[in-house]
């Protein structure tokens, strides 16, 4: 980016990953190969390996189609929706019991709104756990309970880890607004246009390879019709002497 022709502005010291998405359309040093196909060239001729980086990366076409802001929104419904089944299963087991008491209304049968359950929320964990494993919705909701706080733990584990990876990439200061989808969306597209740019760069390297061959049987012809042409040389044999006469003869 640097060695892009002579210039006055401030040498760039990194690029941000938004500018992987414009390699397939800025133009290299003679206007018609694109900054990602002439990538291409100088990885092809450098280590061939580095092509197939995708491969590396099998996740991120599937992270691609998940919108993480929606997920976290579900999750915490769910949670919300669990604390009402946690409330509903300790009414339920408590009134067995006796323990606890629903307010009624006048003339209003029972209501099992979670806002009106009387809980002790002084109960130690044992004793709620107890009084759930007593009914069939406690049992459920122990369960769910447990799933889902794994399911929490899980999501700021990967939060965590999505928080260090723009701290790799460059992209994690105070003006830093790239979610999840963003982020995966611009690498799969970005692959997407590397193996797109490569079957360019193959196909012209293919093109090339013809022409040159066919330039060289076109020379190989054309030296050939010029012998046949050619009056054929004659070599200069050498002269050939008498005998001499021994001295016997005489």
């Amino acid at each position: 980016l640097n060695t892009a022709g002579p210039s006055d502005k401030r040498k760039a010291s990194a690029f941000s990953i938004q500018s992987l998405l414009k390699l397939n359309q800025a133009k290299a040093f003679d206007n018609k190969t694109t900054f990602l196909q002439y990538v291409v060239l100088v990885v092809q001729r450098n280590n061939e390996k580095l092509l197939n980086f995708k491969d590396d990366l099998p996740t991120v076409a599937k992270a691609d189609k998940i919108y993480w802001d929606q997920c976290i929104n579900e999750l915490e419904e769910m949670e919300t929706q669990l604390e009402i089944v946690r409330k509903l299963a300790l009414h339920d087991a408590n009134s067995k019991k006796n323990i606890y008491s629903l307010p009624k209304k006048k003339g209003a049968q029972e209501d099992y709104d979670s806002d009106n359950l009387n809980i002790d929320e002084d109960m130690s964990l044992e004793e709620e756990v107890s009084l759930l494993r007593s009914t069939k919705i406690g049992m459920f909701a122990l369960g769910a309970i447990k799933k889902v706080s794994q399911l929490r733990e899980r999501v700021d584990i990967a939060k965590d880890k999505f928080a260090r990876l723009l701290e790799y990439f460059g992209e994690d200061g105070d003006n830093a607004k790239m979610d999840v989808h963003e982020l995966f969306a611009i690498i799969n597209t970005f692959c997407r246009d590397f193996e797109v740019a490569r079957e360019v760069v193959n196909k012209q390297e293919q093109a090339k390879k013809r022409a040159e061959k066919k330039e060289a049987n076109a020379a190989s012809k054309k030296l050939k019709t010029i012998e046949e042409s050619s009056p054929p040389i004659k070599k200069n044999l050498p002269k050939k002497h008498p005998p001499m006469l021994k001295a016997s003869s005489l």
